[in-house]
């Protein structure tokens, strides 16, 4: 597989993880996939069209449509045609549906007249005057090159924090051991990390039956492994104690989401943390 290919596949697996976790993350790495690549399965053109139609941008959804259509045609893609030409026409007639109704009434020109010009001029005679002398910015000196042009104040222009320019990357090492330890509970299932920038999407498959509470001290089960995995890793992040997830958490901002399948009316626990956030807020 050519390293292009192999980059491809990477971030078409990554979409898919994503769509489980937070669709406008997956639907970006989706439109990034269309801008640099042309992918070779129709499951791919499908995911994106029905993630932009499902946010009512039609006309992107059709033109990835019609893309895959061509492509099918040339034997370039996987896939049926009447499939494709089916979603065409679906696409089309809602486009039509947003289209404003035509206006018959033409209103009258409006003709500019003489006296509009010296209105006009006037107006903004006066409003130059009232500028010029009510604003006397021109009598002060302004320091805005730190904290000491305001007595007490602090400098606009704050240097970047240690927090900030340190990077903590989670490696499939990281991921295969978190996992492992929360596979060690019966009903847990399966389980996957996708990092995307300075965000981790967290999701979780359990057995059925099992409720919103438990879904939830699995998730912080996983968590606080992946955190103690990631302290094991690099000396300045601390490991999760009995009441902190860990250090790597104030680098992150998590997205979970915990439920018997994949689908959406399945999912038992979503939850999301900022990174200033001390705690999970569940919803």
């Amino acid at each position: 597989m050519s390293e292009r290919m192999n980059e491809l596949f990477t971030l078409t697996q990554k979409a898919q993880k994503m769509e489980l976790i937070n669709e406008e993350i997956a639907l970006k790495l989706y439109i990034e996939i269309f801008e640099k690549y042309t992918p070779k399965i129709s499951k791919t053109y499908e995911s994106a069209i029905r993630l932009l139609e499902k946010r009512h941008r039609y006309s992107e959804a059709l033109s990835i449509c019609e893309r895959a259509i061509d492509l099918i045609k040339q034997q370039e893609v996987s896939g049926t045609v009447d499939r494709f030409e089916a979603t065409q026409q679906r696409l089309l007639r809602k486009i039509k549906e947003l289209e404003p109704e035509v206006t018959t009434s033409v209103k009258k020109a409006f003709k500019l007249k003489p006296q509009h010009m010296i209105v006009s001029l006037v107006i903004l005679g006066v409003l130059f005057a009232i500028i010029r002398f009510a604003t006397p910015y021109g009598d002060l000196d302004v320091n805005l090159e730190g904290k000491d042009s305001l007595e007490g104040g602090e400098s606009l222009y704050k240097e970047t924090t240690d927090k900030e320019e340190k990077t903590f990357p989670i490696t499939e090492r990281m991921i295969e051991i978190a996992t492992n330890e929360l596979l060690k509970n019966n009903d847990a299932k399966a389980a996957d990390v996708i990092p995307q920038d300075q965000t981790l999407g967290i999701a979780i498959i359990v057995t059925a039956g099992t409720d919103a509470d438990r879904s939830k001290a699995l998730a912080e089960i996983y968590l606080k492994a992946l955190a103690g995995a990631a302290a094991a890793e690099y000396d300045a992040l601390k490991a999760p104690t009995g009441d902190s997830l860990g250090a790597l958490y104030d680098y992150y901002e998590l997205v979970i989401s915990v439920g018997t399948s994949t689908a959406e009316e399945d999912l038992i626990a979503k939850g999301t943390k900022v990174r200033a956030a001390s705690a999970i807020y569940w919803r």
